[in-house]
């Protein structure tokens, strides 16, 4: 980036923090790279940016560590009574952001959503897809109860965002969009295009540290870093190695965070045709030199994807190494596949966030564009993907970026959910390995499937439906007088951050 693009970007960095004050000494202001698409709903998405701003929000069953160990949260116990039922005691004394009182009732309430034909398009009414429905035993204990047998059941109610149950009755999910309710540390006070104002809910069962909290979206990384420079930002999400320096000499932190997804580059083989042949799917992962990107724009930090799931999760098997880098083998397959001129594709990607920044989707179109393929790079929204990936028209080129995702259960087989048949807007489908991935989601012990979960990853790895890349870590900025920031990946604990007057 050129001083005189970085100047202009910083230019229109302060323009769009114009009004951007800390008027409260303890107001925690935070840049992020976008809004969810359906702002404060619990259960339409569940991936960047949404989680920015849920965790704030709303707390789940239970809480998964990121060395994959589960704490309680919501729910202080639980067993497992039968292959399809489980019970859960909940946590006494909590209490809504709106005064409602936390029981049983508002975990059915939840459950009772996500079951319904109202969730049918909802991401965590398919990431839950096993809940069958539940009941409340008395006020601080429910009942749960599955299609088939679940034994993750106890990770995957890490991800079940439990809502104030009158307040859904009355507004209904179109209301919590703009009122959300939840139990978590802070309640949103106003919610603009590009600006989220919250208030710290003292009497949360996890109280803040700090008396506010606000979001700014910035989408470009230059905002968002000369927002901490100037002291107009306390944190900026999702930076990128190169901005260490210029961060550390103006005496701030750039805090790493090892992620629980895996950065890859889809291959949409319904869209495009000329991707169902796997010589063509191999040869793109062959072309990629990941050892000379992760050197020399990650500063090594970041490390090249073995499989299609992250080290810290379920299912990962150590025996998988990354793809090696071939180009000349890439050629022969390609010249194979019926295109020794190589092939043109259209690549769609979110610019801007640590992991998918425009230098990084040049320096892969650099190293296809030597094996004969030209690949176009056409920059969307975080909410644009979002909504163009559950939807039967949204995506229009042959290559999307995004994660395979295991937060926050830390379950290999929720991104699989995602990215294979089961996916009602499909953009790959193993119909042969697909009983395989059907025995594991229906596994009676976690033994079992995390065995079968290994099975379809070396299905995957020896398929490659995507470009597979690397292991994500995040990267944000923390100002001087500001605490380090307690994450789990993306999955930040905003109770925990303290911030000097």
């Amino acid at each position: 980036m050129t001083l005189v693009r970085w100047f202009l970007q910083a230019v229109l960095a302060i323009i769009c923090l114009n009004g951007l004050t800390l008027a409260q000494a303890k107001t925690l202001n935070v840049g992020v790279i976008g809004f969810p698409r359906e702002h404060g709903h619990p259960y339409v998405v569940s991936n960047i940016p949404a989680i920015y701003t849920f965790t704030a929000l709303y707390d789940a069953l239970t809480f998964v560590a990121g060395d994959g160990t589960v704490s309680p949260w919501l729910a202080l116990s639980w067993k497992q009574t039968s292959d399809t039922t489980w019970e859960f005691k909940l946590r006494p004394n909590v209490t809504f952001s709106n005064g409602e009182t936390f029981t049983s009732a508002a975990v059915v309430e939840s459950v009772s959503y996500l079951v319904s034909p109202a969730a049918a398009g909802d991401t965590i009414a398919s990431e839950l897809s096993s809940l069958a429905g539940a009941r409340a035993i008395d006020a601080l204990t429910v009942e749960i109860t599955t299609k088939t047998p679940n034994p993750v059941l106890y990770r995957e109610v890490s991800a079940l965002r439990i809502i104030a149950p009158e307040h859904w009755k009355r507004v209904g999910p179109d209301g919590y969009r703009q009122d959300p309710v939840g139990t978590g540390p802070f309640k949103v006070a106003k919610w603009g295009p590009s600006r989220l104002d919250m208030t710290a809910v003292t009497t949360s069962w996890r109280a803040p540290k700090v008396d506010a909290m606000t979001f700014h979206v910035l989408p470009d990384i230059p905002s968002r870093v000369q927002g901490v420079l100037s002291g107009q930002l306390d944190i900026a999400i999702a930076l990128r190695t190169e901005e260490r320096t210029m961060v550390e000499e103006a005496g701030h932190r750039l805090q790493p965070s090892p992620g629980t997804g895996v950065f890859v580059i889809v291959m949409h083989m319904v869209r495009d045709p000329r991707l169902q042949d796997v010589r063509v799917r191999k040869a793109l992962n062959l072309a990629i030199n990941r050892e000379q990107i992760s050197k020399l724009m990650l500063d090594g930090l970041i490390k090249p994807a073995s499989q299609f799931t992250p080290p810290n999760a379920s299912g990962y098997d150590p025996s998988l190494v990354p793809y090696p880098y071939d180009p000349e083998q890439a050629k022969r397959l390609l010249a194979e596949a019926g295109y020794p001129g190589g092939l043109s594709l259209v690549q769609e990607g979110v610019m801007g966030g640590a992991v998918s920044d425009s230098s990084l989707f040049q320096q892969i179109a650099t190293d296809l564009a030597a094996v004969g393929v030209k690949m176009e790079v056409r920059p969307m929204t975080i909410s644009q993907l979002s909504i163009a990936m559950h939807s039967a028209s949204g995506l229009v080129g042959s290559l999307f970026a995004t994660d395979y995702g295991t937060a926050p259960s830390l379950d290999s087989l929720r991104s699989l959910k995602l990215h294979s048949c089961l996916h009602p807007y499909q953009w790959f489908c193993d119909k042969e390995g697909l009983p395989i991935l059907e025995q594991a989601l229906s596994a009676k012990t976690e033994a079992e499937r995390t065995a079968l979960t290994k099975q379809v990853f070396r299905r995957y790895y020896d398929l490659y439906p995507a470009i597979l890349l690397w292991d994500i870590v995040y990267f944000d900025a923390v100002r001087k007088g500001v605490s380090d920031m307690p994450t789990v990946g993306s999955w930040i604990r905003w109770d925990g951050i303290s911030k000097d007057e």
